[in-house]
């Protein structure tokens, strides 16, 4: 698991020359740990950790194992209520439950839209549900992979080393940011071709544009926002904002409701320029509308620019998944 500066981690390391104290005062042990917040690595390459305002330095060559913690406590039941809520904002052209996986088909474009998610408690990736999850994706010619949440799946049932890439869910209060905007961000209800092109261009996406559009259209129960940004007329930045639920699928009760920011894009000419943080300021904002109480994001792992930037924006780590092929 990629750790990030500013992420609550454990390191465990060996005892050594220049190692730090060991807080159980265990002269047997030959390794210990500091629990604290990530500062990054110091010129030398060593670990810098805060904890409880003491800046602790861990030789590079000690360290043995980096654990990410959430920022704050999170249990298992408010991970799966993101996760619904999340299922609900990008739920692909078609969707089923298997074996209590939310399995999502959308045509093969995105990863998030073509992927199954555990939602149902006691979830697995036994050989009898990997086969039916398999079967779901071969009958529609695409290839079979799940979202591996943090916790929902238990660890003997998988191989991070197999994860294709590694996402962090990050979240916030639903509020705007309160930022002087750098400029004019513009919503509307439906994304615009430019917008398409924009976002099928942003990372090398495969697909064409009506079906880009299908799936970015796409949620349960929802409400939609685009975000664009133009300069000379040429749109230089975008983002989708999608409020939806997270209570249970089989459930009349009303649950909390979350904006989920996605397809987040900015001209890499214009990054750093403010640009991005008032598109996401703007859907913040919007979101607000249609009753949004918290708010999320979801990141690559090894993306540290980006959840830098959503640190500064108040986004704090909640849980991370890995997309494992099957």
């Amino acid at each position: 698991m990629t750790a990030a500066p500013g992420d609550r981690v454990v390191v465990r390391f060996r005892k050594g020359d220049g190692a730090p104290g060991d807080w159980r005062r265990d002269a047997s042990a030959t390794a210990s740990d500091v629990t604290g917040v990530l500062v990054g690595p110091a010129a030398d390459g060593s670990l810098m950790v805060d904890r409880d305002g003491e800046i602790v330095s861990i030789p590079a060559d000690l360290v043995m194992s980096v654990r990410v913690l959430s920022d704050r406590p999170v249990r298992n039941s408010g991970i799966r209520a993101l996760e619904r809520a999340a299922a609900r904002g990008w739920p692909g052209l078609e969707s089923t439950t298997i074996d209590g996986w939310f399995v999502r088909a959308g045509g093969g474009f995105s990863r998030r839209a073509n992927s199954a998610v555990p939602l149902g408690q006691g979830a697995t990736l036994d050989g009898g549900v990997v086969e039916a999850l398999s079967r779901f994706y071969a009958d529609r010619d695409l290839a079979a992979r799940c979202a591996v949440v943090q916790r929902l799946i238990p660890t003997a049932h998988v191989d991070p080393g197999r994860f294709e890439i590694e996402a962090i869910a990050m979240v916030r209060s639903a509020e705007a940011t309160g930022v002087v905007p750098a400029v004019e961000v513009t919503m509307t209800d439906t994304p615009s071709d430019a917008w398409i092109r924009a976002y099928l261009g942003s990372a090398d996406r495969v697909g064409t544009p009506d079906l880009v559009r299908s799936v970015v259209t796409a949620a349960m129960d929802g409400a939609l926002g685009f975000a664009s940004v133009l300069d000379a007329g040429e749109i230089v930045a975008i983002g989708r904002g999608a409020v939806t639920t997270d209570e249970p699928f089989d459930s009349a009760t009303r649950g909390t409701a979350w904006n989920g920011i996605t397809c987040l894009w900015t001209d890499p000419r214009l990054r750093g320029s403010g640009v991005g943080t008032a598109v996401v300021d703007r859907l913040l904002a919007w979101g607000r509308g249609p009753g949004a109480e918290q708010a999320y994001l979801q990141v690559e792992s090894g993306n540290t620019a980006a959840i830098r930037l959503y640190r500064r924006l108040g986004f704090t780590r909640h849980h991370t998944y890995g997309y494992l092929p099957l």
